[in-house]
């Protein structure tokens, strides 16, 4: 005699339905380079992964240097952070790239330069703006780099023969979202709210 299925009890527990929280953004505080500063670094990555093979090279349109991250964030504090990042008071100034160097542990190789004293305190002051607005972000002391290559074995230090000067201007706001074969993409808050 074939077996009946059984009739649920009623006071089994029923699998939990994941609950979907609408409009969660991954967000991030970034600056972005300004085109020529682009082109140079999207160059000098292309030059770089012929050296190491394996690696996945950063597109130009996703270069940037991350003042702080956010992680998830719904979008009401999202507008809040982006309306804050536009009161910072800040005249644009250059940052100088003048070196190469990894991360091992994270297995990247990035830009760099001397310390900017500027670009320090604009990171603090971003920093500061989302403490006031009670948005959480990591810690970890502010590191001026920029990711040229992932899935880096091993990166040698080395100096560029030709600095790149970055035109910094006002933090963006940038939200990383998948696309369609799950690749994250970045946008900045202005260009999610052209949509």
């Amino acid at each position: 005699m074939p077996a009946r299925p059984c009739a649920a009890s009623p006071s089994a527990p029923r699998p939990a339905t994941p609950r979907r929280i609408k409009n969660v953004l991954r967000c991030f505080v970034a600056l972005w380079p300004d085109p020529p500063a682009r082109d140079e670094l999207d160059a000098l990555a292309s030059r770089l992964q012929r050296e190491h093979a394996g690696s996945r090279r950063m597109q130009g349109d996703e270069l940037h240097l991350t003042l702080a991250f956010i992680g998830p964030l719904e979008e009401e504090p999202a507008r809040r952070v982006a309306a804050m990042l536009q009161r910072i008071n800040m005249d644009p100034f250059c940052w100088t790239l003048d070196r190469c160097d990894g991360f091992d542990r994270a297995r990247i190789l990035w830009a760099g330069g001397q310390n900017e004293p500027r670009l320090t305190a604009l990171a603090q002051a971003v920093r500061q703006g989302l403490d006031e607005l009670t948005v959480g972000y990591d810690h970890k002391p502010f590191s001026a780099h920029v990711t040229l290559l992932r899935n880096v074995r091993h990166a040698c230090a080395l100096r560029l023969d030709t600095p790149i000067d970055w035109r910094v201007t006002q933090p963006r706001l940038v939200i990383s979202e998948q696309d369609t074969i799950g690749k994250a993409r970045y946008r900045t808050w202005v260009e999610r709210s052209l949509r």
